[in-house]
């Protein structure tokens, strides 16, 4: 069996200085997380094992809508680079081209991989703040209040684990982008990796935006996906999973 491989030593040898600073922030961005990401909330009280209990949201409404707007993109932008990036290190380019050195390289990927990421935060912060008008989120917890709207984007997230999408998506966010602009290349990764893990980013919503349970879950998924030799059988074991936590969520809910 062939060892997993986050791309580390890889990035510390090629270009150390810009490599050193990818991680720092990799685990500055969980830090800040476990430090409740700027919202003044404790990821603890927001967080329980396996999927949250459908409750009402009345009085704990008001605890999301208090929070700005740019707070709550920032919140999920530095989620998701905490999630995403520990999947991407070893996809990162630590070499230069015939135009920039190494470090320039990498930081030009590494700043357009996170605005891809960015984008997706300002949707998902806005589209949280519609989820607890509507009442399918907890204005609090911020996880599904509704049994259906659990099991539709479980099995969402399942039956895309299937799809041709997935799989080229997928395909071109695991190999390490060619070409002289890492702009663009940085900025066609992120896309790439975007369409390959976005029905399970949503799953946030189900299980709990800030449950420290559900974003370990994800993290470890995505990151797998990304890292082990051959994804497939792994891939297909989450849509199965999904899938059948989609079923059981009806069954047992109703």
């Amino acid at each position: 069996m062939m060892p997993i491989d986050l791309g580390i030593a890889r990035m510390l040898r090629n270009a150390p200085v810009v490599g050193s600073g990818v991680i720092a922030v990799t685990l500055a961005c969980w830090v800040f997380f476990f430090a409740g990401a700027g919202t003044g909330m404790d990821v603890w009280r927001m967080s329980v094992p396996g999927l949250p209990p459908i409750s009402g949201q009345t009085e704990m409404m008001a605890s999301t809508a208090s929070i700005g707007m740019t707070s709550m993109t920032f919140m999920w932008w530095t989620m998701m680079l905490a999630m995403m990036m520990p999947g991407a290190l070893s996809h990162l380019p630590s070499h230069g081209t015939e135009h920039l050195p190494a470090t320039e390289n990498t930081i030009g990927f590494w700043s357009c991989y996170a605005c891809v990421w960015l984008g997706f935060s300002i949707a998902a912060a806005a589209i949280q703040y519609q989820l607890v008008d509507a009442g399918l989120l907890h204005g609090m917890n911020m996880w599904s209040t509704n049994t259906w709207f659990s099991a539709a984007l479980l099995a969402i997230a399942g039956l895309y684990q299937f799809t041709g999408v997935k799989a080229r998506s997928l395909t071109t966010c695991r190999k390490i982008p060619s070409g002289n602009s890492p702009f663009r290349s940085g900025l066609t990764y992120g896309l790439n990796c975007l369409a390959s893990s976005l029905p399970l980013m949503l799953l946030l919503f189900a299980g709990g935006v800030m449950n420290v349970f559900w974003v370990a879950l994800l993290t470890v998924v995505v990151t797998l996906e990304k890292a082990l030799p051959n994804p497939k059988p792994f891939s297909i074991a989450v849509g199965a999973a999904s899938l059948g936590t989609s079923a059981v969520v009806l069954i047992t809910r109703h």
